[in-house]
C-alpha cells in the first residue's frame, strides 16, 4: 500500500516510515503539508500519516484541504497526536479523520490501524469492481441506493442515518419525514426503503402536490372498470398497488386537501383500501413515508391538517436540520457535486481552493443541498479549470441573498446562460408530469414567475 507520512519531526518521521517500509509498503516521507499537498495531486495515496502539530500549515489544516479533493483520490487520513492535545484529536475525527495516534507512535498500534484499512479496502473491492463503481456513480446522482452516499459528518445527520437504519427494519411503521426544501428528504426516505443494500423492491413516489383533489383517491387506490365517468372500462390499479412489497412515499403530504386526508388516515391506521367504485377489501403490504417542508404541527393549529393524521404518522418521526445549521457537511458535499458534475461535463476540476471552501462555508445556503448542487452545476457548466476558485462562484445565483436557491436567480444573474435556465425549468416540468403549481414550489419560486420564465424560453 502506498502510504504518505507527514512529520516535522525528522526523527519521528523516519522511524515511522522504516517500520513500514519492514512492513512491505511503499512510504514516501514529507516535512511540511504543502509538500504533502503536491504529492497527493499527483499520486493517490490510500492512507496518510500526518502529525497535527506542524509550522505554517497543521495537521488539521492538511486534513481540511484533502477533503477538498474527489472522493476516490482522498486518502484515509490517521492523525498523530500527543497528550495535550486530544481536543485536536476529537475536532480531527469529526472533520472526517479515520483515526489517531498518540505519540510517541506505538508500532502494535500501527499495525492495527492498518490492518483494519486493509481490510476496509479489501470489503470495497469485493463489493463492486471499479468499473462498476463508476458506473454505479454515473447512474446514481441524483438518488441514493446506499447509504454510505449520505455525506453525514455532524452528529445529527449520523443520527437521522441510524434512525433511518433502523425504520428500514420494521415496513409497517409509518413514517414522517419533515424538513426545509432541499434538505434530501427524498434520498433520507430512499435509505429507509433499501436499508443501505441495493434491493428491487418498488420505490413508488408521489407528489402529493400534483393529483387533483377529484383524482386523488382514483391515483393512490385505482378503480373499478365504469365506476365513473371519463373513466377506463376495465379495473384500474393505483399506486398503492404498484408500491405493494415495497415503499410508497408521499412527498408534500401537507398539500392533501383535508377533506381527503381522511381516507389516507385510513389507509395508514387500518393497512387497507377499496378501490374508487370497487367492494373487494386490498391490503396494503407497503411501506408507507410521508414528507413535508411544513411545520405540521402549526399546519393541525391552523385547521389546514387533520390532527388525528398528524399522529398516526408520527410513529416515525426524521427531522433534517438545514445545511446552514450542519457546515461540516457543506465541502464534502460540494466536493462530491464537484466531481459529478465534472465526469458529466467532461471538465477538468478535480478540487476545491481553500478560498473557494471559505466562500461556500461563509454561505448561508437557504435553498440547502438543492442550492449547493445547482451553485457548483451552474460553475462547472460555465469554467473549465482543475481548481475550483472564488471567481467562478461569483457571477453564479449564490451571492445574493434575497433570491437564494431559486431559479429566478439564475434567470436575474445569468441571462446569457439560457439554455441552463430551460434545461431546470424542463426538468421540474418533467418530474411533475407538467403540473406547473408544483413545478413552481419544487423551483422555489411562484406560479407566475414560472410563466415568466416560460415566455422567455425554448421549451
Amino acid at each position: 500500500m502506498r502510504i504518505l507520512v507527514v512529520d516535522d519531526d525528522a526523527g519521528s518521521r523516519i522511524s515511522v516510515a522504516r517500520f513500514l517500509k519492514t512492513m512491505g509498503h511503499q512510504v514516501t516521507q514529507c516535512e511540511k503539508a504543502e509538500e504533502a499537498l503536491s504529492f497527493i495531486s499527483l499520486t493517490h495515496f490510500p492512507l496518510m500519516l500526518s502529525d497535527i502539530k506542524m509550522p505554517d500549515v497543521s495537521g488539521l489544516d492538511l486534513l481540511r484541504e484533502v477533503s477538498f479533493l474527489p472522493l476516490e483520490r482522498q486518502p484515509k487520513v490517521v492523525l498523530f497526536t500527543g497528550h495535550g492535545s486530544m481536543e485536536s484529536a476529537i475536532e480531527a475525527l469529526r472533520m472526517g479523520a479515520y483515526d489517531y495516534l498518540l505519540k510517541p507512535v506505538k508500532a502494535e498500534e500501527l499495525v492495527v490501524i492498518i490492518k483494519k484499512i486493509q481490510i476496509d479496502m479489501e470489503k470495497g473491492k469485493m463489493s463492486s469492481t471499479p468499473e462498476k463503481r463508476e458506473k454505479d456513480s454515473e447512474s446514481n446522482d441524483n438518488r441514493l441506493d446506499h447509504k454510505e452516499n449520505i455525506i453525514a459528518f455532524t452528529p445529527k445527520m449520523q443520527q437521522v442515518v441510524v434512525q433511518a437504519l433502523k425504520y428500514h427494519t420494521d415496513s409497517s411503521i409509518p413514517i414522517l419525514i419533515q424538513g426545509e426544501t432541499g434538505t434530501g428528504k427524498e434520498l433520507i426516505a430512499r435509505l429507509i426503503h433499501n436499508g443501505g443494500k441495493n434491493t428491487d423492491r418498488p420505490f413508488i413516489d408521489i407528489n402529493c402536490a400534483a393529483i387533483q383533489a377529484n383524482l386523488f383517491e382514483s391515483e393512490l387506490f385505482g378503480y373499478k372498470g365504469g365506476s365513473f365517468t371519463g373513466g377506463m372500462g376495465k379495473d384500474q390499479k393505483g399506486k398503492f398497488d404498484a408500491a405493494q412489497g415495497g415503499t410508497i412515499f408521499l412527498d408534500e403530504v401537507a398539500e392533501i386537501p383535508i377533506e381527503l386526508q381522511a381516507k389516507l388516515l385510513r389507509v395508514v391506521q387500518e393497512r387497507e383500501y377499496y378501490r374508487v367504485g370497487g367492494l373487494e377489501k386490498i391490503q396494503v403490504q407497503a411501506r408507507i413515508i410521508c414528507a413535508t417542508n411544513v411545520k405540521l404541527l402549526q399546519a393541525v393549529d391552523e385547521g389546514k391538517f387533520r390532527r388525528d393524521l398528524f399522529y398516526r404518522l408520527q410513529g416515525g418521526q426524521i427531522f433534517l436540520t438545514p445545511l446552514r445549521e450542519r457546515r461540516e457537511d457543506i465541502l464534502p458535499l460540494a466536493t462530491r457535486f464537484l466531481g459529478e458534475c465534472s465526469r458529466q461535463r467532461k471538465k477538468a476540476f478535480k478540487g476545491i481552493s481553500v478560498e473557494a471552501g471559505k466562500t461556500l462555508l461563509n454561505h448561508n445556503w437557504l435553498g440547502n443541498v438543492r442550492e449547493l448542487r445547482n451553485v457548483i452545476e451552474w460553475a462547472v457548466f460555465m469554467y473549465d479549470e482543475e481548481e475550483l476558485k472564488p471567481y467562478h462562484l461569483e457571477n453564479s445565483h449564490f451571492i445574493t441573498e434575497k433570491v437564494i436557491g431559486t431559479v429566478e436567480s439564475l434567470a436575474k444573474y445569468l441571462e446569457k446562460d439560457q439554455q441552463h435556465i430551460d434545461r431546470l425549468v424542463y426538468d421540474a416540468l418533467q418530474k411533475y408530469n407538467g403540473n406547473k403549481t408544483a413545478a413552481a414550489r419544487y423551483l422555489g419560486i411562484s406560479r407566475r414567475s414560472l410563466y415568466r420564465l416560460l415566455e422567455k424560453s425554448n421549451i
